[in-house]
């Protein structure tokens, strides 16, 4: 990696004058490429409902802003701004409505003027609609067509809640300090200024700030000029930003440092920090300048602005935010000590880096025409975030990772029936937040890889830089991309995509073999479509569903349908398929995990030949993972008996592969919350020695407790994985206590921060802290955590594992202060980590949920009130993890209770999801029950530590 070269902001203007001229020669490019701009693409095949969404009147939209704010994030609470704004008038109205909230309008100052006049109209009324957030002018008469402009002053809020134009504070030399910046996706631009807040409402955005002269002000563009208003002040004017949506607008004023790189191609790239953490943005910066070239060169398409600046923010409601030019980030989503930091938190800054850079590209440079094509901004980049870092990291793996992580989230939430298409209808801005979820990002993302399955790698990527080229600066729809394909391959996606964006829920897959095919040399297998529930239910119309599904069949060749090449596709509920019986041993369905489906295996003898082919490692690490987390799901739904997970957990026994520990991890995680619900400490006993003796013991021993020198990212990472389960399944083992709490003691005796990091990696702090927790006989430990915590100097990696610990003290007492850290205030957590306490106590144990669900219940007023203001999705999360871990019928009737009682606009669908999934658990937990006193499953258990 080039070593960084560190600066202060104002240090750049050099490199920024060498990158405008590539700027100028990229516009000149992509301008070329450019069709003209008329509404939005057609939208072909894709779903009209538009007439029942609650935008703004199409009579007047925007062409360009002129804004200009004036602002002191450290010593004043409101900011004022004046915008002028170019508009087009195509249809005659007398009004012009657009969105505010949270703004106090100079109604004097509003006046329209039509291009080429002098003469100024002002309004003879104005409407504010706090509902809609939007404000009306009515003018006397209908507005003359064409251009004109109209130009406002107003006042607002800077406020603390993370959303519009917000405040952060951080801990410095010199005392607690301020910045401001922003966080305007979906719909909070408008609580900056006055605006078009829509996605396809796109515009030129011509930004100015007035500043105390010791501050610095960062936006999409680079500055352009900085002259002195007064001793103490300055205006800070930036170039004009390229055509964009207004969620992409960003600003940010204050105090930072900064190191920098170049592409070849002459981007600046700068990693902005508060003063004096720049140095731990090296590796952010690293994956940011290779990704950007890989980016430009994957899409042939170039970086179209001059500079790309990523800022750490101390606080932030998101983990990233993609605005074009100068994306924001939590500051433990892009800094790290590279020498110190876990692989898992390595890779999530590679993977968040990777994502947001994406996003310059899908949904900065072409963008989703309406909220309901949020996919096509997320979902590919959930896909490009894998496959970049993929390309970076190959030591990674980092497609069985996604397999792990962001295929089975997807999977997880779509088998509700609570769940929803990845097209949804969205008809006004409350409902945006919710399709911020699984769907858009995750199954979003694992369509797109099942389509690089099905076109192949060279027509996929040709397919994605025809879409960049014919539609930047445009808005789109999913139609246009199927287009995009289907002009490079040849292949006809639209019936085929329909199926997977336009319908709820995916398909299982029931493959089945007969026993008398009566043909020599050839196996007949029978494949059957339905629509996967998780909790098992089956209602009038749910067989109506119908998937086209590749069936990626593997490891054969080849397989034949009735004479059909070249891919096998399921487009009816049934069908038979004739396999060369030559052709291998053991046959698996979505070979490589390339689609969001599950496969179940009918046939004792398919089952048993996979079953082998785990054991002897002959299928591969992704698909040994898709066998296992497949079997958690039908387990949990009912389709097959419990100990017959167990039985094929136990051909894992010696597994090796990393993410396959971490399948591993999430399955043994589940059954260990599962029996732990029944209140049964026989039973969890039963299954923690097997576990303990039969899968960890041996694990531990394999990879230790202390990393070398010369271990590997994914060892490290296995060894992590290990250590968590060993602090869920061995916490009071002899030999585990005592070198968890010789580690814990070396740990906080170290004089300096550098040995603490040193003695016990961030990956391994977690599961070492628990241990100790859960052995402790008072509290001096808990209070140690607590006041080490609340150092400032405590690195925010460092602070979030101790979060997540602080749930394991056994005493009850020790877990409410633990989770009254969430109400803020002297000994708090800070607003965007109001959900780690609360995930730590909820998910540690069954008393753990009990107490969590009793707190909210009794601090419920005061969360909502601390957050009120800030993004809903915020909320949810706090809801998630408070109401969320306590797997019984009853407390799932309670929570929907207590919200229809008192619902949560922007939540409904979550709460309505978390519902459901609590009830599927609950079914879970008494099939365990049930199970666990059969001698058919203490015969598994026995035979697991042989």
């Amino acid at each position: 990696m080039p070593r960084a070269r560190r600066s202060r902001c104002l240090g750049c203007v050099v490199l920024l004058l060498v990158a405008l001229c590539f700027h100028r020669a990229r516009l000149a490019f992509l301008q070329a490429e450019e069709q003209p701009v008329e509404g939005t693409s057609d939208t072909g095949n894709d779903l009209d409902l538009s007439s029942e969404r609650e935008v703004l009147p199409a009579e007047v939209v925007p062409e360009r802003y002129d804004l200009h704010l004036d602002l002191d994030p450290e010593h004043l609470d409101t900011f004022s701004g004046e915008v002028t704004m170019t508009l087009q008038v195509t249809s005659e109205t007398p009004f012009i409505t657009l969105n505010a909230r949270a703004l106090s309008i100079d109604m004097k100052s509003v006046a329209f003027r039509q291009q080429g006049s002098d003469a100024v109209q002002a309004p003879v009324d104005t409407a504010e609609d706090a509902e809609l957030e939007r404000v009306s002018f009515h003018f006397s008469e209908n507005l003359p067509l064409g251009l004109a402009t109209l130009q406002l002053r107003y006042t607002g809020q800077l406020g603390q809640d993370m959303a519009g134009l917000y405040t952060s504070r951080y801990k410095s030399l010199h005392g607690w300090k301020s910045m401001a910046l922003t966080q305007f996706e979906a719909v909070d631009a408008r609580r900056m200024f006055p605006c078009w807040d829509e996605p396809s409402k796109k515009a030129i955005f011509g930004l100015s700030v007035s500043i105390p002269s010791a501050l610095v002000a960062v936006s999409n563009m680079p500055s352009a000029s900085e002259t002195t208003i007064s001793r103490k002040k300055k205006r800070v004017t930036f170039l004009d930003t390229p055509r964009m949506s207004s969620y992409l607008l960003a600003l940010a004023v204050g105090r930072f440092d900064s190191i920098r790189a170049q592409t070849e191609s002459g981007t600046l790239i700068r990693v902005l920090t508060v003063p004096g953490q720049a140095d731990l943005g090296e590796f952010a910066l690293d994956i940011a300048r290779r990704s950007l070239v890989y980016y430009e060169s994957y899409f042939e398409v170039p970086y179209p602005l001059p500079k790309l600046d990523m800022l750490a923010a101390p606080d932030f409601a998101a983990g990233a935010m993609e605005n074009w030019g100068l994306v924001i980030y939590r500051e433990v989503d892009l800094l790290c000590n590279i020498s110190t930091v876990g692989v898992s938190r390595k890779v999530r800054i590679a993977t968040v880096v990777a994502h947001e850079l994406s996003h310059m590209w899908f949904g900065n440079l072409v963008t989703m025409e309406w909220w309901e094509q949020l996919w096509l901004n997320e979902g590919f980049a959930n896909w490009m975030q894998t496959h970049s870092v993929n390309m970076l990291f190959p030591e990674w793996h980092m497609w069985e990772q996604y397999v792990v992580q962001e295929q089975s989230r997807a999977l997880s939430l779509d088998a509700l029936r609570s769940s929803h298409p990845i097209e949804v209808p969205i008809r006004n801005a409350k409902e945006v937040d919710e399709v911020f979820d699984a769907i858009s990002y995750c199954k979003g993302g694992s369509i797109v890889r099942m389509l690089s399955g099905v076109l192949g790698p060279d027509n996929f990527r040709k397919g994605l830089g025809l879409y960049m080229k014919r539609f930047a600066y445009q808005n789109t729809a999913s139609s246009d991309l199927w287009k995009c394909w289907e002009e490079v391959s040849g292949i006809q996606l639209p019936e085929m995509m329909d199926s997977w964006t336009r319908q709820q829920g995916f398909p299982l897959l029931i493959v089945n073999e007969s026993q008398d095919s009566g043909v020599r040399g050839v196996r007949k297998l029978s494949v059957k479509q339905q629509w996967f529930l998780a909790d098992g239910s089956a209602q009038p119309g749910d067989g109506d569903k119908l998937w086209q599904i590749p069936l990626l069949p593997g490891p054969l060749k080849e397989v034949t349908q009735k004479g059909k090449q070249p891919l096998p596709l399921l487009d009816k509920k049934t069908d038979t398929w004739d396999v060369p019986a030559n052709a291998g041993a053991w046959i698996k369905f979505n070979f490589g995990q390339l689609a969001p489906y599950r496969v179940l295996y009918a046939s004792p003898t398919l089952r048993s030949q996979l079953s082998k082919a785990v054991r002897s490692g002959e299928a591969s690490a992704v698909d040994r993972i898709g066998l296992l987390m497949d079997a958690m799901a039908f387990a949990k739904q009912g389709q097959q008996p419990i100990h017959e997970l167990l039985r094929l957990l136990a051909a894992f026994k010696g597994e090796k592969m990393t993410h396959v520990w971490e399948a591993l991890a999430s399955v043994l995680g589940t059954l260990y919350r599962t029996v732990s619900a029944i209140q049964s400490s026989e039973y969890t006993l039963a299954l923690q020695q097997a576990v303990g003796n039969g899968l960890l013991r041996d694990a531990l021993v394999q990879t230790g407790w202390s990393p070398s020198e010369h271990d590997s990212d994914l060892l490290r990472q296995k060894r992590a994985l290990v250590l968590a389960l060993v602090a869920r399944y061995m916490p009071q083992d002899k030999e585990v206590r005592k070198e968890a709490q010789k580690k814990f003691d070396a740990w906080f005796q170290a004089p300096t921060l550098a040995m603490k990091q040193s003695l016990l990696p961030d990956d391994l702090k977690t599961s070492v802290f628990r241990i100790v927790l859960t052995n402790a006989n008072g509290n001096a430990q808990y209070q140690a955590l607590r006041r080490y915590v609340k150092g400032s100097d405590t690195p925010q990696a460092v602070r979030l594992s101790i979060y997540k610990a602080l749930g394991a003290a056994p005493r009850k007492d020790l877990r409410m202060k633990t989770l009254d850290m969430a109400m803020g205030g002297r000994n708090g957590v800070r607003l965007q980590d109001i959900m780690y306490p609360i995930q730590g106590v909820a998910a540690m144990d069954r008393e753990g949920a009990q107490i969590a669900w009793r707190w909210f219940l009794q601090r419920r007023r005061a969360i909502t009130g601390r957050l009120r203001g800030a993004n809903v999705r915020l909320l949810g999360s706090v809801i998630e993890c408070a109401a969320g871990a306590l797997p019984d019928k009853s407390h799932a009737n309670a929570v929907e209770a207590l919200f229809e009682q008192h619902p949560v606009p922007g939540l409904e669908r979550s709460i309505a999801q978390l519902v459901e999934a609590t009830r599927t658990e609950a079914k879970f937990v008494a099939r365990m029950e049930d199970e666990m006193s059969r001698p058919e499953m203490k015969e598994v258990l026995e035979a697991f530590q042989e």
